[in-house]
């Protein structure tokens, strides 16, 4: 073996050493373990069980910056419109908003509380990866507060379906499952929609805002530096959740319609996924 040969196997032995590290230190920090043992616990917990009762209570979960008119004409409009009565919306603004939190008080509806943080963020400044994780913080601060047994995730410009409680509680309860989610409708805003939605559960087709999951899990939290690992927090916390043992269950058909415009990050992935795709063809009577 001449020296550029031994040279070149001694690099990729490294390059494979250091991935293999990489994958080590990703994998301290998220402390499977530890996540496991947390689910462990809930299902332990005397109260487990009563999740999958007649009419447990469903907070509704929201992070908002800046919302505006489409968090209350979108979110909270649809969260309103509910076929499933037993909820509870919890608003945090991801900083001082006084017109939201105003708007929340005039709507004079004692379900729907609003919480206000000090500060945005932090988060990261580069566009694409601030994306990845922003409302992280807001998001786990309105788990903290919930009082229901269930957390349903809801973006503040996105909107669930009028069954979409009912419809995933039903599962939840025929299955025992402690996260279920669904399909989203994705409008892209241009008179165009595609969707994302499937199983088993992938990057790219699982979003928060199509699911329910069991209260006990709230000590599994968004991680506002899932950015480093280029993973959406959403996807993170999801995989974190796969990973630590959570049950699972899929509901194919639409509850949400997910809102893309033409300004997102991802649009032109999401256009291009339209191209392919269309429409959803599933159930989604």
């Amino acid at each position: 073996m001449n020296s550029i040969e031994e040279l070149a196997e001694r690099l990729a032995l490294t390059e494979a050493r250091i991935e293999r590290l990489d994958e080590l230190l990703s994998r301290a920090y998220e402390d499977t373990p530890r996540a496991a043992a947390e689910v462990l616990r809930a299902r332990r917990d005397p109260g487990y069980g009563d999740a999958f009762g007649t009419q447990p209570l469903i907070t509704a979960r929201i992070g908002a910056y800046q919302g505006g008119d489409l968090l209350f004409d979108r979110a909270i409009s649809s969260i309103r419109s509910q076929t499933y009565s037993n909820w509870e919306a919890v608003v945090v603004c991801d900083g001082r908003d006084g017109q939201t939190a105003g708007r929340i008080a005039a709507l004079a509806d004692d379900r729907i509380r609003c919480v206000q943080r000090p500060r945005n963020g932090p988060y990261p400044e580069e566009r694409e990866r601030r994306w990845l994780v922003a409302g992280t913080h807001p998001f786990n601060q309105a788990v903290a507060l919930a009082r229901g047994a269930w957390i349903a995730p809801l973006d503040q410009d996105d909107e669930w379906m009028p069954d979409h409680l009912e419809v995933l509680l039903e599962a939840a309860r025929g299955s025992r499952a402690e996260l279920v989610y669904g399909v989203s409708r994705v409008d892209l805003g241009d008179g165009s929609e595609t969707w994302f939605g499937t199983w088993p559960p992938e990057v790219g087709d699982f979003g928060f805002q199509t699911a329910i999951y069991h209260a006990g899990l709230a000590p599994l939290l968004y991680d506002a530096n899932s950015y480093l690992l280029e993973e959406p927090a959403d996807w993170n916390l999801a995989r974190r959740m796969l990973e630590a043992g959570v049950a699972f269950e899929f509901v194919e058909r639409v509850v949400t319609t997910y809102h893309v415009d033409g300004d997102h990050p991802a649009w032109p992935a999401w256009k291009a996924r339209e191209r392919e795709t269309g429409a959803f063809g599933g159930n989604d009577r």
